[in-house]
């Protein structure tokens, strides 16, 4: 795997020499009298094109689990980026090259107002706070809750989907009444294929996804959100999966707390998913933590709750260590195999 990772790596870094190359030869035509030519590509290398990305990996141990005990490498993940035109247009290449490689990220924008802003491409569904706010690397715990996870296609056990939180579309967002540095009123609009990533979609059927955030003050939010779905799944074409979440967070210079509910119908398995949790953040480098959440369903796929204690230390820009502690509880299970305690200490390596 190190050596997957260090070779697309050097394909990334060279594909960058290229442009660079290619910018110098334009400059070269283009420049005039002031500065030099190598002056004006790095310039251009630092806005234009950023290069970026984390390692996570760790160790994990888990009572009724088989193996109890596994190390394990959750993302390799190499970025892409830079904007255009003052600002006006940016775009994301996001590759991961843990288990099957893939393309994450792949999205430019168009950003001419803080009121109306266009994304198109492949990137983070805007349903519900956790997805698509916390990225990996700052995120409080080192898995995410469970309303993140199966209600926003982290993980396909309802409706057949898992991609990251991610698909295929095009969305309007933006910001009204701006005050000290954000805007009051945030929303997002915007229509996906509905199949996952990196593929066309499985029918003619298209996920409308709405989002909107009120920030009355500085470090308080209010959020609702709304997905409409139909999608391909066990035999069954176009079953219909609603889905919507309500939240808030509070999150200021020390103190973070953020509660969300969310609930889908799944062609009539009716799902309820909630989490809370609280934290603080000590002078750097280390906050602390705790979860509480639940999901169960009608038809009883999933009936747990878990409770989770979390640990980040981050001694400096690129390094970040996790260490959670996990209560569980399968409500769905024999009494023998319902609860059980686990642990995971996860490191992230950031570049």
């Amino acid at each position: 795997m190190r050596q997957i990772i260090k070779t697309f790596k050097e394909l990334v870094m060279k594909i960058k020499h290229l442009l660079l190359a290619f910018t110098a030869l334009a400059i070269c035509f283009t420049a005039e009298a002031q500065g030099t030519t190598s002056e004006k590509v790095k310039s251009f290398a630092d806005k234009h094109l950023k290069l970026s990305g984390y390692l996570q990996g760790g160790f994990q141990w888990e009572e009724q689990s088989d193996p109890s005990t596994t190390f394990y490498l959750r993302r390799a993940r190499v970025s892409l980026s830079g904007d255009f035109a003052k600002e006006m247009f940016d775009y994301r290449l996001q590759v991961d090259m843990a288990g099957s490689p893939k393309i994450c990220d792949l999205y430019v924008r168009y950003k001419p107002l803080n009121a109306i802003n266009v994304q198109l491409g492949q990137f983070k569904l805007p349903f519900s706070l956790e997805n698509e706010l916390y990225g990996p690397t700052k995120f409080e715990f080192i898995e995410y809750s469970y309303l993140t996870t199966y209600l926003v296609r982290n993980n396909g056990k309802y409706d057949g989907i898992s991609a990251t939180g991610r698909d295929m579309g095009i969305q309007l967002y933006g910001g009204f009444i701006k005050r000290d540095g954000y805007s009051i009123i945030n929303y997002n609009i915007g229509v996906f294929n509905g199949s996952g990533i990196n593929g066309k979609d499985n029918n003619s059927s298209k996920d409308a996804i709405a989002r909107l955030i009120i920030k009355p003050f500085k470090g308080f939010s209010v959020s609702g959100s709304y997905m409409y779905s139909e999608t391909n799944h066990n035999g069954m074409e176009y079953m219909k999966s609603p889905r919507w979440s309500v939240g808030v967070i509070y999150d200021v210079r020390h103190w973070i707390a953020r509660v969300e509910f969310a609930e889908a119908d799944f062609a009539g398995n009716k799902t309820d998913a909630l989490y809370a949790l609280a934290g603080y953040h000590f002078e750097k480098p280390w906050t602390i933590a705790a979860r509480y959440e639940f999901i169960n369903d009608e038809y009883r796929v999933l009936d747990e709750e878990r409770v989770t204690l979390g640990a980040v230390y981050k001694p400096f820009k690129f390094l970040r260590l996790q260490f959670n502690v996990s209560y569980t509880m399968r409500n769905n299970l024999p009494e023998a195999y319902r609860n059980s305690l686990g642990t995971n200490l996860m490191v992230s390596a950031i570049f």
